[in-house]
């Protein structure tokens, strides 16, 4: 049973691969998602958005929550959302130890690298005292 699911979220595809499986993980068991996000300073958001062309009042962390919060509300998962201010590996291995996790849950990397694991894989690996699913 996995009580407590922790899984990294970005706007990248992998992640978008890590979330869904934890959804699922967290709604078979019936446990709590633990959802670990990066954020940025206000203002260098701001700058990031005007240099990709997009609406500079848009926060993308706020509307990436609030898109994760409807895919776990649709599939009936409690979640529990967790701001990241450090390395990304540091954080999930730092949320999964207080949360006393039973499983983490990571993407491999880009579907363009093949069947090899990115560097964040690896080292939450690692360092993970719980169950590490890697999709």
């Amino acid at each position: 049973m996995c009580e407590n699911v922790v899984v990294g979220a970005s706007d990248a595809e992998g992640a978008a691969r890590a979330v869904r499986a934890a959804i699922g993980a967290a709604r078979t068991s019936g446990g709590t998602l633990h959802l670990v996000m990066g954020t940025r300073r206000r203002r260098q958001t701001a700058v990031a958005h005007e240099r990709r062309g997009r609406d500079v009042g848009v926060d993308p962390t706020a509307s990436l929550v609030a898109e994760l919060e409807r895919m776990a509300a649709r599939r009936s998962v409690r979640l529990q959302t967790h701001p990241l201010f450090s390395d990304p590996v540091d954080g999930i291995t730092k949320v999964a130890a207080a949360e006393d996790a039973d499983l983490i849950v990571v993407a491999s990397g880009s579907t363009h690298e093949g069947k090899r694991l990115s560097a964040l894989p690896k080292a939450v690996m690692d360092r993970a005292e719980c169950a590490v699913l890697v999709v």
